[in-house]
This record gives C-alpha cells, sequence and structure tokens, in this order.
C-alpha cells in the first residue's frame, strides 16, 4: 500500500463528524474505489428480427400466449387454426418481425409481428372471411378488415403503405419484465427505418394501448366492442373488464419522431456520464 493511499485512509478514520478532511485531486481518485456504483441490472433477453427458421417457433409461442389473451378471440373462443396460421405466416414472411429471445438458450419467449397495410387489404380481408367455413373465424377476420378501413388513413393521409404492428405477444411465463414494451419500441424503430410515412398499431387491449402512450403515439379512433352488432343487433364481442374496446393509434411522422428519440437518449446518456464523472465521493 502506498504511502498517500495509507494516510489517506488514516484521516478519513480520524476525522470527526464535523470536521471533514481536505483532499488532493490525487486522492479523491484513490477514494472512488470504494464508492459505491449503481449496478445496472443485465438483461436475460434479446430483440432480434426473426428469420424464416424461427416461423414455426413464432407460431408455437403465439399460440400459447396469444389466443389464451387476446380479448376479441378470447370473446368468441377461437382456437387456433390453419386460417389464421396462414394470415401470420403471410405477415411473418414480409421480413418486419421481431422476436425476444433469451441469451442463455435461445428460445424464442415473444414476438411482435408487422406487417405492411395496403388501401385495398380490408377488402382482400372480407373477401377471405367470406370462403371461411367456421363462423367465429369468419367474424374475427370480418372485424379486422372493419378496423383496418375504419380511420380511413390511406384517404386522410395520402399515402399508399403504412407499417401496421399487427400481432403483440409474450409467454406468460416473462412477462412484466418490459419484454411487450421493447417489442413495440424496437418494432417502431424498424419501420422508421424502413421508410413507410405512418406506423398503426391497433390496440385491443388496454396495455397495448398504455404502451401506445407511452411511445407518443396519437390515438386516431376508439371502437367500442359493444357497438359492433351482428345481424340481430346483438354484439358479437364480449370481452372481459377492461378491455372495452379497440383503440387506433398512429405515428404520422416516424422519421422526425425517431431521430429525436435517439438525440434524446444520446444526450440523457451524455449528462449521465458527465453527472458520474463531476459526483464528489462521500466521505
Amino acid at each position: 500500500m502506498s504511502h498517500i493511499f495509507r494516510h489517506s485512509i488514516f484521516k478519513i478514520l480520524s476525522s470527526s463528524k464535523n470536521h471533514q478532511p481536505i483532499l488532493r485531486h490525487d486522492q479523491i481518485r484513490q477514494l472512488n474505489l470504494f464508492r459505491k456504483k449503481p449496478i445496472k441490472e443485465a438483461t436475460p433477453y434479446i430483440i432480434v428480427r426473426a428469420k424464416k427458421e424461427d416461423f414455426h417457433e413464432i407460431l408455437k409461442v403465439m399460440h400459447q400466449s396469444y389466443y389464451d389473451g387476446e380479448p376479441t378471440i378470447m370473446s368468441l373462443n377461437i382456437r387456433p387454426n390453419s386460417v389464421l396460421d396462414e394470415l401470420a405466416l403471410r405477415s411473418l414472411a414480409e421480413g418486419y418481425t421481431l422476436v425476444a429471445k433469451c441469451k442463455y438458450n435461445g428460445n424464442i419467449v415473444g414476438a411482435c409481428i408487422n406487417q405492411s397495410l395496403s388501401e385495398w387489404d380490408p377488402e382482400m380481408q372480407e373477401k377471405l372471411a367470406c370462403s371461411v367455413k367456421h363462423d367465429e373465424t369468419r367474424k374475427l377476420i370480418m372485424f379486422q378488415a372493419y378496423v383496418s378501413r375504419a380511420p380511413d388513413l390511406f384517404r386522410c393521409l395520402g399515402v399508399k403503405k403504412i407499417y401496421e404492428m399487427a400481432y403483440l405477444f409474450v409467454n406468460r411465463s416473462h412477462r412484466k419484465k418490459g419484454l411487450a414494451f421493447r417489442l413495440l419500441e424496437e418494432s417502431k424503430s424498424l419501420g422508421a427505418d424502413a421508410g413507410f410515412p405512418v406506423i398503426r398499431c391497433d390496440a385491443t387491449n388496454v396495455n397495448t394501448a398504455k404502451i401506445c402512450e407511452k411511445l407518443g403515439m396519437q390515438k386516431v379512433a376508439d371502437i367500442p366492442y359493444c357497438t359492433y352488432l351482428d345481424q340481430n343487433l346483438q354484439p358479437i364481442f364480449q370481452p372481459p373488464w377492461p378491455h372495452q374496446s379497440t383503440q387506433i393509434y398512429c405515428d404520422c411522422a416516424p422519421q422526425y419522431n425517431e431521430l429525436k428519440r435517439k438525440i434524446q437518449k444520446k444526450g440523457n446518456f451524455l449528462k449521465f456520464s458527465k453527472r458520474q464523472h463531476h459526483k464528489q465521493p462521500y466521505v
């Protein structure tokens, strides 16, 4: 142990509560060794783009984690079937899907299936629904087409393509760890980087709606389930409380907002680094 280091510790231990020693710069640097610094907990998950070989596992996780928590599907008591799997695979094939994987075993624990939406897609969905034999699945696809057409974003905003964050799900044993927020945040960034003029998310439950609000997205439509009726004027969906409507959120300037977010994030990091550098040790 050096003479200066020994002398510094002796002065600290011998000083009283009301008389703190005046330390030189080199002594302060040595005392920093004893200061407790906050340790940021490392997350055991990574967010990456889905590959073709991941599609089967994504569908498996979707069957386990999406169908039992989606209000519209729960209300109709729909089980996984080939029609809905085919729709999910079409979205996966576009290459915009992000998955959450465990760092240690590589297992997929959640995903956000993203897709591009064109102005003729609602009409194609309705045609598909007419060919489906299962009544409940047909009702679900017709409702999705209705929601896609409801805000009339293509005419109002004058765009041809929209980036939609369509299916969000996280394995039940890995929830309440911020994965849903990270998946939506990274998906939104991916849509901005891909050059889409509008980013959209149809929040069918209140949890997704809260995340969209945290991400700064604007609510452009609210479709209560009690207003979507069948031929007998009865509500088709009766989901559990508090999921009472589908809320449509949009970001109409994704590139600007993404750049603003990155600048703010970098600024916060620089402020934190500067504060840590100038913070005096407790003696």
